[in-house]
C-alpha cells in the first residue's frame, strides 16, 4: 500500500505542477506579452525564435497556438507571422523532459520551498505569477521523481506489470496509448514526461516508449478541438495548423520507427542510442526529434500548407473588414502615396460604421455585431499603427506633417463616433417596437 500511495502522491504532485503553470502562465500573458510578441516575430528566423521561447516558456503547444489566435485576433500581427510561431512553439516544449532526466532532486526540493514562499508572501501580482510558475514547473519535477520511486516497486507488481505490457503488443497499440494518454491528460508534454519517467523505472524498453511518446503528439488535438468549438475563419485556421503539425509528426515519426524496424537502416533509435547509453535521455531525444523534424519539414512548407487549410477555414467577413487593404510595409517607402493610402483606409472604417448604422437592431445578430466592432477595432489599430510609424519619420516635410496630424484626427473621431452609434442602437433596441423606431432615423450620415 505504501509503494502505491507514493505513485499516487507523485502523479498528483504532477497535476497539480501541470495546473498550477497553466493557470499562472494565463495570468502573466498580458498585453505586453502580445505587444512582446508582435515585436518579435518581423521575419521568419525571428519567429522561429519566439515560438522556440515561448513552448520553453508555456510547456503547451496549446496554450502559445490560443495566445496567438488571440494576438491575431487583436490586430497586434498578421497571421502568417504567427505561423512559424506556433510551429516552433513544439520543439521549445521539449526542454522540459531533458531537464526531468537529471538528478537534481535536492536543488528541485529548494526551489519549490523558494517558489511556495514566493506565491504565498509576495503581493506583487507579475512576481506571484512568475513564482507560481517556478513552483509548478518544480512540482512537475518533484512529482516525477516521487512517481518514479513507487514505479520502480509496483514494477515487480503482477497486476500492475500485465497493465503495461499490454503496450507491448505492437508498435502502433504503444502509439494509440500514448493518444489517449495525452488526451487524458490533455499535454502532450506531460504525457512523454511521465512516459520517460515510467521508462526509467523499467515498465517500458526504448522502440516501445518510443512509439507511446509519438501517440501524445496528437493528444492534444482532442483539448483543441473543444476549445476551439466557437472559433471560425482565420482563427480556427490557426488551430488547425498545430493540428496538422501534430498529424504530420505522428506519420513521419512511424514511418521512420518502421523503415528502421524493417530495413535496419540507422535512423531515430540509432541516432539516440548511439548519443547516451542512459534510456530516459534517448527518450528525451526522440521527444525532441518527434518535433523537430517535422518542424524542419514543414517550416519551407508553411505558406503552401496555410493556403491549404483555407479551403476548409475560410476567412470570414469580418475578419476581411479587419484587414488592411491599401497599407502595407513596402508602401512607406514613399510617404506621401502612404498618406494617401492611409486616407482610404480611414474611409473603409466610416464604411463600417455607415453599416452598423444603416442596419436595424433586428436584423443583426448579436454574434455579427460583436464581429464588426471587432473588426473595426482591429482595422483602427493597424491604421493607428501606420500612422504611428509615419510619425516618427525624419524625412516629413511641414505639410506632410500637418496632414498627418489631420488624419489621426480623423482617426480619433471615427473611434468616437463608432462608440455612438453604438450606444445609439443599444438604446433603440430597448424601446418597444425597435424596428419601426429604427426607421425614422436617417439612411446616412
Amino acid at each position: 500500500m505504501e509503494i502505491f500511495s507514493a505513485f499516487v502522491l507523485g502523479l498528483g504532485l504532477f497535476f497539480v505542477g501541470m495546473r498550477l503553470v497553466g493557470d499562472s502562465l494565463r495570468q502573466l500573458s498580458s498585453g505586453r506579452l502580445r505587444a512582446l510578441i508582435a515585436n518579435s516575430t518581423q521575419s521568419g528566423h525571428r519567429g522561429r525564435f519566439t515560438g522556440l521561447l515561448l513552448g520553453l516558456l508555456m510547456q503547451s503547444a496549446t496554450a502559445v497556438t490560443f495566445l496567438l489566435v488571440s494576438t491575431v485576433s487583436s490586430g497586434y500581427i498578421s497571421a502568417v507571422s504567427a505561423l512559424p510561431v506556433i510551429i516552433w512553439s513544439n520543439v521549445g516544449l521539449t526542454a522540459l523532459a531533458f531537464v526531468a532526466t537529471l538528478r537534481i532532486q535536492p536543488i528541485v526540493a529548494f526551489v519549490v520551498g523558494v517558489a511556495g514562499m514566493g506565491v504565498g508572501m509576495v503581493r506583487v501580482p507579475k512576481i506571484r505569477n512568475a513564482a507560481g510558475v517556478v513552483l509548478g514547473i518544480g512540482l512537475i519535477l518533484f512529482g516525477l521523481s516521487t512517481m518514479s520511486g513507487g514505479a520502480t516497486a509496483l514494477s515487480d507488481a503482477g497486476w500492475f506489470r500485465s497493465l503495461f505490457d499490454a503496450t507491448d503488443g505492437g508498435a502502433l497499440i504503444a502509439f494509440f496509448v500514448g493518444f489517449v494518454v495525452a488526451a487524458i491528460l490533455q499535454s502532450n508534454t506531460g504525457a512523454s514526461l511521465l512516459i520517460i519517467t515510467l521508462a526509467g523505472a523499467g515498465l517500458f524498453r526504448l522502440p516501445q516508449a518510443m512509439m507511446l511518446i509519438y501517440g501524445t503528439n496528437l493528444g492534444a488535438i482532442v483539448l483543441r478541438a473543444v476549445l476551439s468549438a466557437n472559433l471560425s475563419g482565420r482563427s480556427l485556421r490557426l488551430v488547425r495548423l498545430e493540428d496538422l503539425f501534430c498529424v504530420w509528426s505522428g506519420v513521419l515519426m512511424v514511418t521512420l520507427f518502421y523503415i528502421e524496424q524493417w530495413t535496419e537502416v540507422p535512423l531515430v533509435r540509432a541516432a539516440v542510442t548511439a548519443a547516451t547509453p542512459h534510456l530516459q535521455t534517448q527518450l528525451a531525444l526522440a521527444f525532441l526529434l518527434s518535433n523537430l523534424l517535422p518542424a524542419l519539414t514543414i517550416s519551407p512548407l508553411l505558406t503552401q500548407s496555410w493556403q491549404f487549410l483555407s479551403r476548409f477555414w475560410p476567412s470570414t467577413a469580418a475578419e476581411h473588414a479587419a484587414q488592411l487593404r491599401y497599407l502595407s510595409p513596402s508602401s512607406m517607402q514613399d510617404l506621401s502615396l502612404a498618406m494617401d493610402l492611409l486616407a482610404r483606409e480611414e474611409a473603409r472604417l466610416l464604411e463600417q460604421i455607415q453599416k452598423l448604422w444603416t442596419k436595424a437592431p433586428a436584423e443583426s445578430k448579436a454574434s455579427d455585431l460583436q464581429q464588426a466592432v471587432q473588426a473595426f477595432t482591429v482595422l483602427a489599430a493597424a491604421i493607428e499603427s501606420y500612422a504611428g510609424k509615419l510619425a516618427t519619420s525624419q524625412e516629413l516635410a511641414a505639410s506632410d506633417v500637418a496632414r498627418l496630424f489631420l488624419l489621426r484626427e480623423e482617426l480619433s473621431s471615427h473611434r468616437r463616433l463608432q462608440e455612438c452609434v453604438l450606444v445609439l442602437r443599444e438604446t433603440v433596441d430597448t424601446l418597444p417596437q425597435a424596428p419601426e423606431s429604427w426607421q425614422v432615423l436617417p439612411a446616412s450620415f
